[in-house]
This record gives structure tokens, sequence and C-alpha cells, in this order.
């Protein structure tokens, strides 16, 4: 009798530490979770200031966001040249930055939005365009983004 009642008593024991076992996974699985998403937000939104901060950094220069978005050719001045150039290369970094942490992070649930952006800008930029052909390692997401 005593060893049945051990028994049951061990018994009740095991499954109210599975339970508790239990309750602990899921409230880590959310941590995670919550985590991952704050870990993605925060990983997009320094990206989204870099952009800000070329933004202004073309604002400096009237008739430099055309090189961009307008696919106007970098100018054949050796100055403005390299202006653009140095811009481009920024920009292909943080969008670059912006591709890896959407596709690692899923939880920022901006994939397809930065992935739209990021095509745009190669599509309507001969500076990028010619600069990923020139390093093709240097931006690989961005070169062979789809």
């Amino acid at each position: 009798m005593l060893s049945t009642v051990t028994t049951i008593a061990g018994l009740i024991s095991l499954v109210a530490t599975l339970v508790f076992v239990g309750i602990q996974t899921r409230a880590v699985s959310r941590q995670v979770h919550i985590a991952n998403n704050l870990n993605g937000t925060n990983g997009l939104d320094l990206c989204l200031n870099n952009v800000r901060e070329i933004y202004f950094k073309m604002l400096e220069y009237p008739g430099m966001r055309e090189h961009f978005y307008e696919d106007v050719p970098c100018p054949a001045d050796r100055v403005e040249r390299e202006r653009v150039l140095l811009i481009a290369e920024a920009l292909a970094d943080v969008i670059e930055t912006g591709l890896v942490a959407t596709r690692r992070i899923p939880e920022t649930e901006s994939f397809e939005d930065w992935r739209d952006y990021s095509r745009f800008i190669r599509d309507h930029s001969p500076a990028i365009r010619d600069l990923l052909g020139e390093h093709p390692l240097w931006w690989p997401e961005l070169r062979t983004l789809e």
C-alpha cells in the first residue's frame, strides 16, 4: 500500500513538473519571438536612419537624387562623378544591410517592402548598377535581387 501511494505521488509530481516545463517553454518561446521582433525592428530602423542620412547628403548637392531615382548616368565632371559614386557606395551598403537583416529576421515584416525599394534603386540608378558590375562580391544580395 505504501509503495502504491509513493508511486502515485511520484506520478503526480512528474505530471506537475511536465506541466510546469511546458508553461516555461511556452513563455520562453514568446520571449524569443518578442526579442526577434525587436531585433528585426532595430535592424531595419538603423537602415532607415542610414538612408535618411544619405538623403540629407543628397540635399547638400542639388540634382543628386536624379542619379538614383531617374536613370540619370554619372556625370562626366570628375568631382561630381566622385560625389555620385561615393553616395552610390553608401546607399548600396545600406541597402545590402537591409536586405540581409530583413531576410534573416522575418519578424521585421518588411522583407517585401525593402526588396521593392532595393530593386527600384538598383533599376533606376546607373551609378549603382555600374558599381555592382565592377564589384560583384561587395553587394551580393543587391546584385542578385530578383
